[in-house]
């Protein structure tokens, strides 16, 4: 969880088949719904608007090039 600033703090997007790191494979789920025109409450949609659309993937792919994985016990 980064911190945005002093006592804010938020969460990453991306990774859509929940195997605990953003990389092609969530892209590829990504990429059947946005040709599909998927809306809706999806996993795919990953600003939470709705629609899953090239503004889902900017978000996926800003954190796939930040190599984003999560770190678990």
């Amino acid at each position: 969880m980064p911190q945005l600033e002093p006592g804010v703090f938020g969460l990453y997007s991306g990774d859509i088949n929940q195997d605990g790191v953003i990389d092609g494979l969530d892209y590829n789920d990504w990429e059947v719904d946005n040709n599909s025109f998927g809306s809706g409450y999806l996993a795919t949609d990953l600003n939470g608007d709705g629609i899953v659309d090239g503004l889902d993937f900017l978000l996926w792919e800003t954190n796939n090039n930040s190599f984003i994985g999560s770190v678990t016990p």
